[in-house]
């Protein structure tokens, strides 16, 4: 029946979710964008001014703590 183009009922394969390398290398890359963000968020804490990581520096006067 295939031939013509008609599929027998229930013969399609119910395939379940599983974790594959994909899947995986998706995982570790969210992983690494969050310690990122941590560590850049950690960072501009060292540089702001009133130590807010939002904070911005005023232009012509950069100061950096010691």
């Amino acid at each position: 029946m295939s031939q013509f183009g008609m599929a027998m009922p229930g013969g399609q394969l119910r395939r379940t979710a599983a974790m594959n390398v994909y899947t995986g290398l998706l995982f570790v890359a969210v992983v690494a964008l969050g310690v990122a963000a941590g560590y850049v968020w950690a960072q501009g804490g060292k540089v702001a001014p009133a130590g807010d990581p939002l904070s911005f520096q005023k232009a012509g006067s950069i100061q950096l703590k010691e």
